[in-house]
């Protein structure tokens, strides 16, 4: 089917009838291969061979270049001659005279009836023939002969001169076919698939061939009639069209594309003729007669499949030797060192000596982009071919970070042959430090000792001073691993807030403060100062990941929740943006913890799921504590002890109880056993929790609050005096009289005493509650206060605070409430709504309400929604009862309240925070 050729056979038709009257013609027809050169031919002799002119029609082709006169031959036998009269004709061992003599009869048919002679990728024609064909062209002027030559227009292999003797002549013509446009290509699939279908297609099937009629033609075939994307269908027709394509473009060309498809998205016209030792000019020519045969766009493959195409088409030694040397090309240019990567991967198999050095190379920069895929490929070939002991050791090295980012528990199968290689000297101390962290990770232990015992056995070197990498382990394994610090090893010093910002010392500095808060707790603010400092400065890498979750339990620890939680979420979406797994994990896991300490539980329970998801419990080795310890925890205070027994039937390694993370889970273990009357067996979890911290020199509540949690049981035991002990101790430890610790520990010592003094305390314990932000242990005073003034008979305020502690329970997912710490016979007030009610979330009423009061207004409404009468609030604010009372009228009226009990649940965490 001819399509957008009309004008074209207008011109032809038009030479056609000056030929007729006595004005000879030439002709050439210029395209690139399979634009429909021959069709076009075909046609015109279709519409003329009624008359009476003699047609002669020769195809040329690459075969034929070494046989002489053969085109000629082709076209004498279409005359009507004898053998015996072609064969005196062409005698090749007389060129020149063949060439005379054949022209000659060839003019002479044209005095009888007009003559057409017709060659087809005259390109390929032998130069015995072709220069019959250019003498003809010289003598055909004044005759009836038409010369009609078809070529493929960047073909330069063959006589590169003859387009110049032709354009010389004043009777040429030269036609240039142009490649199909869309609405060329439109019209070949309305002929196949219907003209809706073809709309539709037209203009990617145009993208994906350039117009080449050929390429459309096998889309066509591998689209049959399924109406879909041709990206998806395009198939085996198109493989070899693409092939025929290059083939019929001539050496060269092929050898253009096959380089093209080696360097892929490195490719250049310089790239591409070193790579197959040919001019440069020539390669730009070639490159641009690839474009017009529509393979290429620019340096590119136009369509996937055909790069793939062409890549197939190389076999194993090619492909082998090509990727060689594309690598070393590239190596020599200062090319980017995952493009030599890759072409060595590709190569499957390399003997220089440089490859090993250029692959580990390739992996850390893939690494430093996320790319973890890459960098396991690159090292695993390196080991696949690298035979030196200490290479192959620091490879694994890389390996396994590289794995531990997606996988650590995958990442785990390599960690005896790294032992093995620590123990024959081949890691240095650095990374014997990251081998020690890894194998204490998955429980590792005594292999893990021997590794740290030799790494304190090392001696400094010029290139390698230990001292940093010792201290930083050190501080390492008293925060993380207390259990495992070597003996006579002295507490961190706790650097300068003004230090910190100086790689590489921010992992020994981000240990020191950790090590510290859990030492000494964070009384100046120093520790929190310094690991905020150290978040700024510290880009989210491998490397510093370590330092920046250290920096983040500071902040935990050091009592700045909301701190903490706004970095770990930060942090937290880089990891998703990244795709690093590992990370996600790791920051889900700090995100659940401090949720938990927020009395987040839903927020809580939703992290520790998805850090349990994202790396499986194998994952987590020894700190698999942290995120199934949150959800134990969550499960019980949220009453979901079907979910708590499930949690605590997952099998834990018993290294975890050695371990900080071990403490997370044993006290969240204890606080089941607690909720669930097993009150020796959580006493015996706080208990062993409070002789860990106290061997391990961290006794601070604000890692475990053991003493509050051991109190309990004995309050529930009877033990007063000893509750009371306990209490007095915790709020001894916990540091600010504002933090989390010292409200809880304040609550927990109220039970201890009579109602009267009870009252007071619990007032001072929610007041710190509500600054602190931990909803549930503030619900768990709420409740403890509503249940007070129900004793003291004050009825009234006692529902109030009921009905906000039923609130806060609500928003915490509370489903029951734990009876009051202190045993009581009083009838308890209905706290929790029926289980009917549905739990939603918050909305921003209270943050709203906050924002319409002044500051003033808001400290009065804060005390007023705990139950404070009008002069309490006039003597905790130092202001008269008329102004508390003015206050109120304006507070009411501005959130369209009636009474206290209506003020928003949330507006005493405003009020008291901006206070």
């Amino acid at each position: 089917m001819l399509v957008e050729r009309e004008r074209e056979l207008e011109i032809l038709d038009g030479l056609f009838a000056e030929t007729a009257t006595g004005r000879g013609r030439i002709v050439l027809v210029s395209g690139a291969v399979a634009n429909g050169k021959t069709e076009l031919l075909r046609t015109f002799i279709d519409r003329n061979t009624a008359g009476e002119a003699l047609f002669l029609s020769a195809t040329a082709t690459a075969a034929d270049r070494e046989t002489p006169f053969g085109v000629l031959r082709q076209l004498l036998d279409c005359m009507p001659l004898s053998t015996e009269r072609i064969e005196e004709l062409i005698s090749p061992e007389r060129e020149l005279e063949t060439v005379r003599r054949a022209t000659a009869a060839l003019l002479e048919v044209a005095r009888t009836a007009p003559l057409v002679v017709i060659v087809d990728d005259v390109h390929h024609t032998d130069e015995p023939s072709m220069d019959c064909l250019l003498r003809m062209s010289h003598r055909s002027r004044s005759t009836r002969t038409m010369l009609m030559l078809a070529e493929s227009a960047y073909d330069w292999s063959m006589h590169p001169s003859y387009r110049i003797e032709l354009v010389r002549q004043t009777h040429f013509r030269r036609i240039r076919l142009a490649p199909l446009s869309v609405t060329g290509v439109c019209e070949m699939l309305t002929q196949h698939l219907g003209r809706e279908a073809a709309r539709s297609l037209a203009f990617e099937v145009h993208e994906a061939t350039g117009g080449n009629q050929l390429l459309v033609r096998a889309l066509i075939e591998d689209h049959g009639d399924e109406v879909e994307s041709f990206e998806r269908v395009a198939g085996e027709s198109f493989r070899q069209a693409v092939l025929t394509c290059l083939q019929r473009s001539g050496p060269d060309a092929l050898a253009v594309a096959r380089a093209l498809a080696v360097l892929d998205t490195a490719a250049s016209a310089d790239r591409v003729a070193s790579l197959i030792g040919l001019d440069p000019d020539m390669v730009t020519r070639l490159l641009h007669a690839l474009n017009s045969l529509g393979l290429l766009d620019g340096d590119c493959f136009r369509h996937p499949l055909g790069r793939a195409a062409v890549y197939e088409d190389l076999s194993g030694t090619e492909l082998a030797q090509l990727h060689t040397d594309a690598a070393q090309l590239l190596r020599r240019g200062a090319g980017d060192a995952i493009e030599v990567a890759e072409h060595l991967v590709a190569a499957k198999s390399v003997r220089a000596d440089w490859a090993v050095g250029d692959l580990r190379r390739a992996a850390e920069e893939a690494l430093a982009v996320d790319d973890d895929a890459a960098a396991i490929k690159y090292v695993e070939f390196a080991l696949s071919v690298c035979t030196e002991a200490r290479q192959r050791a620091q490879l694994r090295m890389l390996l396994i970070r590289a794995e531990w980012r997606r996988d650590p528990g995958a990442a785990a199968r390599h960690l005896t042959a790294l032992f093995q290689e620590q123990r024959d000297g081949h890691l240095d101390a650095e990374q014997t430090a990251e081998l020690v962290r890894r194998g204490m990770w998955h429980r590792r232990t005594e292999e893990t000792t021997e590794a740290l015992a030799q790494l304190v056995r090392l001696r400094p070197t010029v290139n390698e001073p230990i001292g940093s990498v010792l201290s930083s382990t050190r501080d390492w394994l008293s925060h993380t691993y207390p259990q495992f610090l070597p003996v006579g090893t002295d507490g961190p010093p706790v650097p300068q807030a003004d230090s910190v910002a100086v790689p590489p010392a921010q992992q020994d500095q981000a240990a020191a403060v950790l090590s510290t808060v859990l030492r000494q707790g964070d009384g100046d603010g120093r520790c929190t100062r310094v690991a905020e400092q150290i978040l700024q400065g510290t880009p989210l890498t491998d490397n510093s990941l370590e330092a920046i979750t250290a920096a983040i339990q500071t902040l935990v620890y050091g009592e700045r929740l909301p701190m903490a939680a706004r970095w770990c979420d930060m942090l937290l979406a880089e990891a998703e943006a990244r795709g690093v797994i590992w990370w996600q994990a790791v920051f889900s896991g700090c995100r659940a913890e401090i949720a938990i300490r927020n009395g987040e539980l839903v927020d809580a329970e939703r992290h520790a799921v998805r850090a349990l998801d994202l790396i499986g419990p194998h994952g987590w080795g020894v700190a698999v504590g942290v995120p199934l310890g949150a959800l134990l925890y969550t499960a019980t205070a949220m009453g979901d002890f079907e979910s708590a027994r499930k949690y605590l039937k997952e099998p834990v390694p018993s290294t975890m109880f050695q371990t900080r993370y071990g403490l997370y889970y044993q006290r969240a273990r204890g606080r089941y056993y607690l909720a669930t009357d097993r009150l020796q067996a959580a006493l015996a979890d706080f208990r062993y929790c409070g002789e860990l911290m106290t061997a391990w020199g961290m006794d601070t509540p604000a890692l475990v609050p053991w003493r509050s949690d051991s109190a309990e049981v004995h309050l529930r035991l009877g033990d007063h005096e000893r509750a009371q002990q306990l209490a007095q101790e915790q709020m001894s430890l916990s540091g600010s009289p504002k933090s989390r610790t010292h409200g809880a520990s304040l609550r927990v010592l109220a039970a201890t005493i009579g109602h009267r003094g009870r009252l007071q305390l619990l007032k001072e314990s929610v007041e710190v509650l509500q600054v602190s932000g931990d909803r549930l242990t503030l619900t768990q005073a709420l409740y403890d206060l509503s249940r007070v003034h129900q004793v003291l008979g004050e009825f009234g305020k006692a529902r109030m605070i009921s009905r906000r502690a039923g609130r806060l329970a609500k928003e915490c997912r509370v489903q029951r409430m734990q009876e009051q710490i202190a045993p009581s016979h009083e009838q308890p007030l209905m706290l929790v709504p029926d289980e009917g009610d549905t739990w939603k979330q918050p909305d921003a009423t209270a943050r709203q309400a906050a924002d319409m009061l002044t500051l003033s207004e808001r400290k009065v409404a804060a005390l007023a929604s705990l139950g404070y009468t009008n002069r309490e609030i006039s003597g905790k604010l130092h202001i008269t009862v008329s102004t508390v009372e003015q206050h109120l009228t304006k507070i009411f009226r501005k959130l369209k309240v009636k009474r206290r009990t209506d003020l928003p649940v949330e507006l005493e965490f405003h009020a008291a925070s901006t206070a």
